[in-house]
């Protein structure tokens, strides 16, 4: 009997790109990296079980949707890697902003 496996959530990229914008430090970047790359795998994973044709596994979605996410999860991952993370040393202790056309 063939195993369903479970869908790739659609909010998925969503969820990763929101995190993505919230990195602070490397634990973050760190976090967040890993997850990508194992959803990623598991997609990559899915892809490959159209390709043979598995009769052992049922995937929920088509070859084209799962190719998509690949192609988005790939795009986020870069994104994450782009992130720079300040040393909170080099950060002002005051970093006061003011408006356009202040002249102090």
């Amino acid at each position: 009997m063939a195993k369903k496996l479970k869908p790739i959530p659609y909010d998925l990229v969503s969820y990763i790109t929101i995190e993505t914008e919230a990195i602070k430090d490397v634990n973050d970047k760190q976090m967040i990296s890993s997850y990508c790359l194992g959803k990623l795998k598991e997609v990559e994973w899915y892809i490959q079980l159209h390709d043979v044709g598995s009769k052992k596994h049922i995937v929920p979605q088509s070859k084209y949707e799962l190719e998509s996410i690949r192609d988005q999860l790939k795009d986020c991952h870069r994104r994450i890697m782009a992130v720079r993370i300040t040393n909170p040393g080099d950060r002002p202790l005051i970093d006061s902003k003011y408006p356009n056309g202040y002249v102090g």
